[in-house]
């Protein structure tokens, strides 16, 4: 690898003592520097600037050093994505990190971000779990996956729009199944907000390799195994085992656990919109401790706790590991399940995928969603559903144990099977307690014939007279509307667990008794009172009281061999035995 004399000098003056650091005031307009970044075959390259003037501070502590880079390549690139963290040097003095370009700008204009700034980055507090603001409930989120929204409502709560179009990373991406965020528009979308700008990636090995150096490519490794997602940028300084890059967020997520990778630019694309770096990625050789707004500092020779991943298509298993971030992590899952599916199949058209998601915490049995899904969009509602049940839990209000291991099992079919719930037929209007009626249940199958099923359940024995509801549903649709009657209220991260076991998926039929009956939700369930201490239990507690207005009193539930859709409630009357005026229904 190239360097120039002054380059090694300085270098070599380095590694005795890290550069003095000039602050912004002491630089005048028209001073003369340099900028240190690694460029096409891992060159590294020195870039003559000019500094221009400070601007801002239009936030508390964010003024910014404009500089223009005085090299003919830039006036066709401008400033390139990647070249994030380069190390500004102003009278053989550190001035701060090469951070800022602008789009379609006619001369390679940039942003400085001070050192002076980044050296408070320094913070080894880890990565806490906590409650995202503005979290979906539960039922929300199942709501918003049957139709087809739930990657649009994730990307809005955990990526809400943001000023990211001033620090664009290039995001080198391996994977056998393609390296854009194809097929699921949210996908997309979440690539934006984040700032990243996708491009193929690979690997490189460089044993022989010294420690990092100011002006090298390094990566924050997202993902690794059978595909890698690694956000580049530069090194701006090394002090020890110290590192400081980028210059600004990578996604401004305060203190976590990111680990820190070799990387090497392969060369640079240029764009009239934003040129970038084409880098491949090497060895782990540290972590990233701190993302913060000037930038992310870690430490040499530290390793960052990674996620087991695991994805299997049908006969074929993809293994990965992800970093742990609330806000991260759902939408590299998503991507992984995503690229493994089109690795081994196809992202649209019609198909049916049986979907298994198993979540594995510290200290709790492993939690396993399942359901069946039948349309065009079945790989993007899959992945989508992976990412909302991990999102969910990882931002609970209470104490989040360590996620040990995700899997994600799906079992695809190039066809579609379903069929919808047409009538519901009781034997009977008026039922006897303790009574067994018989319920016909018409279906219709997609795109072929009407089928019946003849199905029982049992009247409670004891049951008062009056009225009777019977409920047929697919699971999905009883679990959503279950939930909303009868809320249940988590006391616990288990309880947070529980409630995602209580999921049905569209292959499961539930026959229900509902019967008016007041009471209220506590935490862990719903308990049935009589309607006097409802009422006073409001005057007690006030209007947060939840309650609840029907009951369950009989359940019967069934697999069905195919996802069914569709939800009746029926009308009953309970007359006491012995009574003869019963509507027979033929």
């Amino acid at each position: 690898m190239k360097k120039p004399m002054v380059l090694l000098l300085m270098l070599f003056a380095a590694a005795a003592q890290a550069f003095e650091v000039i602050d912004p005031a002491d630089v005048a307009p028209g001073s003369k520097g340099i900028c240190i970044t690694e460029m096409d075959g891992g060159e590294m390259v020195e870039i003559p600037l000019t500094v221009i003037g400070t601007v801002g501070p239009w936030t508390p502590e964010g003024e910014i050093v404009l500089v223009r880079l005085e090299d003919e390549r830039f006036q066709e690139t401008g400033i390139i994505a990647g070249m994030s963290g380069s190390p500004v040097y102003v009278d053989g003095r550190l001035l701060g990190a090469l951070a800022f370009g602008w789009s379609f700008s006619k001369e390679p204009i940039g942003g400085v971000t001070p050192f002076t700034r980044m050296e408070t980055l320094a913070d080894e507090r880890g990565f806490q779990a906590g409650a995202g603001p503005g979290r979906p409930s539960l039922t929300e989120m199942m709501e918003a996956g049957r139709e087809n929204r739930l990657g649009g409502v994730l990307a809005d709560w955990l990526l809400p729009e943001g000023s990211s179009e001033l620090h664009q990373l290039p995001l080198a991406v391996t994977s056998s199944g393609g390296w854009n965020p194809a097929g699921a528009d949210w996908l997309s979308e979440s690539w934006r907000r984040l700032g990243w700008i996708s491009v193929p990636g690979g690997s490189f090995e460089d044993a022989g390799r010294g420690g990092l150096e100011p002006g090298d490519m390094v990566a924050g490794v997202l993902a690794d195994g059978d595909a890698v997602l690694a956000a580049g940028g530069t090194v701006t300084e090394v002090r020890g085992d110290e590192v400081w890059a980028f210059g600004h967020p990578f996604l401004g997520g305060g203190g976590f656990r990111l680990p820190m990778a070799r990387a090497r630019v392969v060369t640079v694309l240029p764009s009239q919109v934003s040129s970038f770096k084409f880098f491949s990625v090497g060895e782990t050789v540290g972590s990233f401790f701190s993302d913060r707004s000037r930038g992310i500092w870690g430490r040499l020779g530290e390793a960052a706790p990674m996620v087991p991943v695991t994805v299997r298509i049908d006969d074929r298993k993809f293994e990965f590991r992800s970093i742990r971030h609330p806000n991260l992590t759902p939408f590299i899952v998503a991507y992984l399940a995503q690229s493994s599916q089109a690795a081994r199949g196809r992202l649209f058209g019609e198909q049916t995928i049986a979907v298994r998601i198993e979540l594995s915490y510290s200290g709790h049995e492993p939690v396993v969603y399942e359901d069946v899904l039948a349309s065009g969009e079945a790989p993007a509602q899959a992945a989508a559903i992976a990412a909302g049940l991990l999102a969910y839990l990882e931002s609970s209000a209470f104490s989040v144990p360590d996620l040990e291991a995700i899997a994600i099992d799906l079992k695809t079919e190039e066809l579609l099977r379903g069929a919808e719930l047409v009538d519901v037929i009781p034997q009977h209007q008026t039922v006897s307690p303790g009574e067994t009626v018989q319920v016909r249940l018409r279906f219709r199958a997609y795109r072929g014939e009407e089928f019946i099923l003849e199905r029982a359940i049992r009247v409670p024995p004891g049951i008062p007279d009056g009225r009777l509801d019977l409920v047929v549903a697919d699971g999905a649709s009883w679990s959503l509307y279950d939930l909303g009657m009868r809320p249940f209220m988590p006391g616990s991260f288990a309880d947070e667990l529980e409630l995602v076991d209580t999921l049905l998926p569209s292959t499961s039929m539930v026959m229900v008794f509902e019967r008016q009956q007041d009471g209220v939700a506590l935490t862990g369930g719903s308990v049935t009172m009589p309607a006097s201490m409802v009422v006073q239990l409001h005057g007690a507690l006030g209007p947060g009281l939840t309650t609840t207005s029907y009951a369950v009193v009989a359940r019967v539930e069934e697999t069905m061999e195919m996802p069914v859709s569709g939800a009746e409630r029926i009308e009953l009357k309970v007359l006491s035995e012995g009574r003869t005026d019963r509507a027979e229904v033929p």
